[in-house]
Parts: C-alpha cells; structure tokens; sequence
C-alpha cells in the first residue's frame, strides 16, 4: 500500500476530533469531508466482551455518564450520550462498536486501530479484533497499533501478515509490563498506561527497543516531539524497513519539519491543516 501525495499519510486523530466530538460517527463522517487519507481510533474491552471504539478507559469526559469501560456493557454504554460535550448539534451520538465503526472508513485508505491494554486475561481480545476485521470489507487498510508491545506480538502470533506499528511516549521507554500482582489488579480494574511502564532508569532508545522485539513492527508511532528532537530516529526506522508515522502533530509548521524528516504518516487532529499543507 503507497502513501499518499508527498509520500505521507494524513490520518485524522480520533476521527477529525478538533471539529467533532472525538471517536464518534461524526468525527469519522467529517474526517471523509476534510479528504484525510485514514482515521486513527482507539479499541477497548467492554464487560460482556465486546469490542468498543472509545480512548479513555472511563468515560467520564466524553458522555454525560461515569464509571468504566471494561465494567459496563454495550447496552449500557450505549445508554449515553458522546456528542453534547462538543456542542448541541452533536446531541445523541452513541458509542460505536468495532462493527459499527468498520463500515464507516472502509473506502479510506488506511485505518489505525489501537489497541488499549487490558487486564483481563480470560478474553481474547486480540482474536475478537481480528475476526471481526477479517468479516468486514476494511482487512487490507488496518494498521494496529498499541503502547503494548505484547499485544502486538500477539497479534504477529495470530495472524503473521498483519500490519503493527509500537507507540511510544518519548525518546527513551520501555514496553509495558504485562504482570501484576492480583491484590494491584483488583485494586485497578483498569489502568492508566503510565501504571504499566517499566522503570525509567531502565529505559531503551526507540531504536534499541525496536531491535530487542522478538518481531519486527511494520511502523514506529512516535510521539512527534520524539522526531522533532531527534529526526535521526526516521532514518534509523526506515533503514530497517520501519515506518514512522508520529502522532498528534497539529501545527503547519511541526508538519512541514516531520516531511522533510521523511516520516510515512502524520495522525492529527487537523486534518483540514494537514491537507491545505500538503496538497497544495
């Protein structure tokens, strides 16, 4: 699959977030309006094992509800309403699962799904993922992506074709910790990611991260300080055969610096931004 004018994909964060309410049927629908190559979503567990597309693990500031996600059920969920924060007109809007989401970018170009990590150990979460996607017509645009390195070795693992690129926080950071003692976990049924880091005194480059990985991820996702700082790093990622695609960059000037460092994708909030720069 080739990126597109200027060699880059515009993937719109969350849907196109800064003009709709973010993760919503809106957001998704404006991102086509603004011609964005692809979205950028996120996927989380719910109580009764199904698969929604929402970023925080509570819902608490994007619905007029409360609690979390992985302890209530579709039904629930679907209860309340994710658009009124952004405004009126936006009054109604549901929260979407996998399936109700798929149908709605499968003419675009690509599609990120991110995956949140979890503690449920007794749902195979990332099966749920790739049987569903294999159902819709949207199985050739995804790239999976997750701050969970194990996710994505699990992913590699059930289906070794798949497209995964690692999220990264900065510079120099570990892959999650994938073991918790069970007094913790009950404690914190679910988890800020910050919670799942490894020390940082122990912390890796990106690049020696990515080469310890018993897999090799098809893309880097960066935040994009991390190649502004450092554009070396784009190189280092595309001499393997990695892309870099950084996210959420939101300013035309930061955007043109991510071009020139030859980065294969920009996720942002903009993309009305993100067009009018490159497509000019």
């Amino acid at each position: 699959m080739n990126c597109s004018m200027n060699n880059l994909w515009i993937m719109a964060h969350r849907g196109a977030s800064y003009h709709a309410p973010e993760n919503t049927r809106a957001a998704f629908v404006k991102a086509h309006e603004l011609e964005a190559d692809g979205v950028e979503t996120d996927l989380q567990l719910t109580a009764d094992g199904q698969i929604v597309i929402h970023h925080n693990y509570y819902i608490d500031n994007t619905s007029d509800g409360k609690g979390a996600i992985l302890l209530k059920t579709v039904q629930e969920l679907k209860e309340y309403d994710f658009g009124a924060y952004k405004g009126s007109e936006y009054a109604g809007e549901r929260i979407l699962t996998l399936e109700e989401f798929l149908p709605l970018v499968e003419d675009m170009e690509i599609i990120n799904l991110e995956l949140k990590p979890h503690l449920d150990k007794e749902v195979d979460f990332v099966g749920k993922i790739l049987e569903i996607v294999r159902n819709s017509k949207a199985a050739d645009k995804v790239i999976y992506s997750s701050f969970d390195a194990d996710l994505l070795g699990e992913l590699k693992k059930q289906d070794a074709d798949c497209r995964v690129g690692l999220l990264t926080f900065q510079e120099r950071m570990q892959p999650f910790r994938r073991e918790f003692s069970a007094a913790f976990a009950a404690k914190y049924p679910v988890q800020d990611i910050r919670f799942l880091l490894e020390d940082a005194g122990k912390a890796q480059s990106l690049t020696e991260l990515v080469d310890s990985l018993p897999y090799k991820p098809d893309y880097l996702h960066p935040d994009y300080h991390s190649v502004l700082e450092n554009p070396v790093l784009v190189e280092e990622m595309r001499n393997r055969g990695i892309g870099v695609n950084p996210y959420t960059c939101d300013t035309p000037e930061e955007m043109e610096k991510l071009v020139e460092a030859g980065c294969t994708g920009i996720i942002t909030n903009r993309p009305d931004l993100a067009v009018s720069l490159l497509r000019k």
